[in-house]
């Protein structure tokens, strides 16, 4: 039974040569020559369905509407070239990124609490209602409008997922949003190991990664 299932499957997708990957009625891919680009539009493409269940909850919570989702989307490639803020980025936007929640109910921690706060914890708490991280959020905002002489308030929309409305000052914003993804990964890879979120800590850690990144580009 398994077996034919198996079959149905490669026969609804594949054709006889096996590097055909038939993606929908219009859409056929060569696996031999596809490159990282078309599987980053077909990426794109699937996310603008409307039926992805993070985005969708995200737009329960706060004030996001499709064409906002379409910046995010778009922009999410160009933000950074560090394959693990990538990845954290997109996990974040599907809501898998993994809290004390995840953890304690799978039995691998033995509570659900904040190790921030003590409240119970969850994606939208560790990045919207904790108290420990809403301080922490408001202190990188103080230190990059300082470093940065800018004068930037964000929405809690700009907070999570970057700044997409068009701009002058597109470096400035660029900036912005490469901070602002590594600050969420911060808090997150602090929290899973039980650290405190420090600011000196985090202006040492981001000023050299974006360093890198900067090398990277140049």
């Amino acid at each position: 039974m398994k077996a034919r299932q198996i079959e149905s499957v490669n026969n609804q997708f594949f054709t006889s040569n096996d590097h055909l990957f038939h993606f929908n009625r219009n859409f056929i891919l060569n696996l031999d020559k596809a490159k990282s680009r078309d599987f980053y539009k077909l990426f794109i493409d699937k996310t603008h369905n409307g039926g992805q269940t993070g985005p969708k909850r995200w737009s329960e919570i706060l004030s996001l509407n499709d064409e906002q989702w379409a910046k995010i989307f778009k922009t999410t490639r160009k933000l950074c070239k560090e394959t693990k803020l990538k990845e954290f980025q997109f996990k974040f936007i599907h809501r898998i990124v993994v809290t004390k929640r995840e953890l304690f109910k799978y039995g691998i921690k033995t509570d659900d609490e904040c190790c921030f706060c003590g409240e119970n914890d969850s994606i939208d708490h560790t990045f919207i209602h904790c108290s420990f991280t809403k301080s922490f959020i408001q202190k990188v905002i103080r230190w990059f409008n300082t470093t940065y002489n800018s004068h930037i308030s964000p929405t809690i929309e700009e907070i999570l997922f970057g700044i997409t409305s068009n701009s002058n000052e597109k470096g400035i914003i660029n900036k912005f949003n490469y901070i602002t993804l590594f600050m969420r990964y911060f808090i997150h890879s602090r929290k899973l190991n039980n650290k405190p979120i420090d600011l000196l800590d985090f202006v040492n850690a981001v000023q050299q990664r974006h360093l890198i990144e900067n090398n990277v580009n140049n």
